[in-house]
């Protein structure tokens, strides 16, 4: 029996989740044909792509107009391969703004849909108002989400996070530290600027300017700067001389190894402060674009109501990552805030501990089922 699902993803986080989960259908079921919307990851995983959607990452209605003409353009690609493909299952993850719509359409189509980790599910006080109309199942890694989304009427599930499973060293510190040319008795302070081009244009320079300020008292740092696959480490190293004109190395590979071995770290906001807090690695979250975000955020932010940004703070709904947005972001600010997660142990115990409770919201040490058992029973027709 030919099976084939098709994995909606938007996001540099999605396309993680989408090749994890494809990988797990593979095991499962050898020959199923696995179609999606993603980037290099879900494409190693063997994954045909629909539409590439490394480009697509933008925060903000700024930078979402300048990538809208190419996210329009592959909304009516995916719809015309799911009209005539009509595979066994629709499984969008995350990217409500492409992924909501398509699952209306979906689902007046008479397809099936199962939405992995729905848009917004680590928010407390609301969910999805279209979910529970254009999914048949939903299922989400927070646990009020769950409950929130099956009061709303949707066959909703809670399940555990994937990155309690993914996020691991693949390397040992004397191996990562050897491979970047670092001593391992030195403090490591991981540099992660984001995924979006508009973030780590604003961000890097940022940084470097932070790590001259630091080197001033804390000479013995050594600074390591993360490169998402898509970017070219020769313009994160331009960017990085507009701010700095010592060397730092990048770290081209898993982001995991670099969190795992770090000190301490700087992290845009975004999955990438989960995956830090599952590390236990003690950090600053920060939030910084062009001159034009910035205008957008200064007009927007009373209406927006942000308590919080990074998704530690957001789970625990309290202080325990410092954070800093736009302005506030100077390197003065973030090398003085740096410091006591680097000297302060009462200051790294605390955020370490927060971050157990992070974990625990997660779904660690509960009895649940992995989502892709769940979605394995609705392709094999047992759900």
């Amino acid at each position: 029996m030919s099976r084939a699902v098709a994995i909606l993803t938007g996001e540099a986080s999605g396309d993680l989740y989408g090749a994890d989960l494809a990988q797990a259908l593979r095991a499962r079921f050898p020959e199923i044909a696995i179609h999606g919307v993603g980037g290099a990851r879900m494409q190693a995983a063997g994954v045909s792509l629909i539409a590439d959607s490394r480009a697509w990452g933008a925060i903000g209605v700024i930078e979402s107009l300048k990538v809208a003409p190419k996210v329009l353009l592959a909304f009516q690609r995916v719809k015309r391969f799911l009209r005539r493909a009509r595979p066994d299952l629709v499984i969008p993850i995350d990217f409500g703004a492409f992924n909501v719509p398509l699952c209306r359409w979906a689902k007046a189509q008479g397809l099936r849909v199962a939405y992995y980790i729905p848009p917004g599910s680590w928010r407390r006080e609301r969910q999805g108002a279209d979910l529970p109309r254009c999914t048949d199942w939903i299922f989400t890694p927070f646990e009020w989400s769950a409950a929130q989304l099956q009061a709303m009427g949707a066959q909703a599930y809670w399940t555990p996070h994937p990155l309690l499973r993914l996020a691991r060293p693949s390397e040992t510190k004397e191996a990562f530290c050897e491979r970047l040319g670092l001593d391992p008795y030195r403090p490591i302070i991981a540099l992660l600027p984001g995924s979006r081009r508009h973030e780590v244009s604003a961000l890097t320079p940022l940084y470097a300017r932070v790590a001259e300020q630091l080197y001033s008292v804390h000479p013995e740092a050594q600074f390591v700067i993360s490169v998402a696959a898509h970017f070219n480490p020769d313009w994160i190293h331009a960017l990085w001389s507009e701010g700095s004109r010592q060397w730092v190395p990048t770290e081209t590979r898993s982001v995991w190894n670099l969190l795992a071995h770090a000190d301490a770290a700087i992290v845009c906001s975004g999955t990438a402060t989960l995956e830090a807090a599952l590390l236990h690695t003690p950090m600053l979250i920060v939030y910084r674009g062009d001159w034009l975000m910035n205008l957008e955020y200064r007009l927007r932010r009373r209406r927006m109501n942000l308590r919080w940004i990074g998704l530690p703070n957001l789970i625990l709904q309290r202080d325990v990552c410092p954070e800093f947005i736009q302005e506030s972001a100077s390197p003065e600010r973030l090398a003085r805030a740096l410091l006591p997660l680097l000297r302060d142990e009462s200051a790294r115990a605390a955020q370490r501990e927060a971050f157990m409770e992070v974990r625990r919201a997660l779904g660690e040490g509960r009895n649940l089922r992995d989502a892709h058992e769940w979605i394995a029973e609705l392709i094999a027709g047992d759900g």
